[in-house]
């Protein structure tokens, strides 16, 4: 729970999307970026009744800013 907590700022849905990244890699999964935003975000969206971002594209471009 402590998880989608944090997703519900841009910040902190970037800190679990890289820590989710970082995870499946090291267990040999190897989902692309979208993937990881698009199983995120559908949690999110679940949770809160609206998507945090309105593509996949807008976090992507967050993303590569804020690394």
């Amino acid at each position: 729970m402590e998880e989608i907590k944090q997703m519900a700022t841009r910040e902190g849905f970037l800190e679990v999307f890289w820590r989710k990244v970082q995870g499946y890699r090291g267990i040999g999964r190897m989902d692309s970026f979208r993937q990881v935003y698009e199983e995120m975000e559908r949690r999110y969206e679940h949770e809160y009744g609206r998507p945090l971002w309105p593509s996949f594209d807008a976090f992507r471009q967050y993303l590569y800013r804020h690394q």
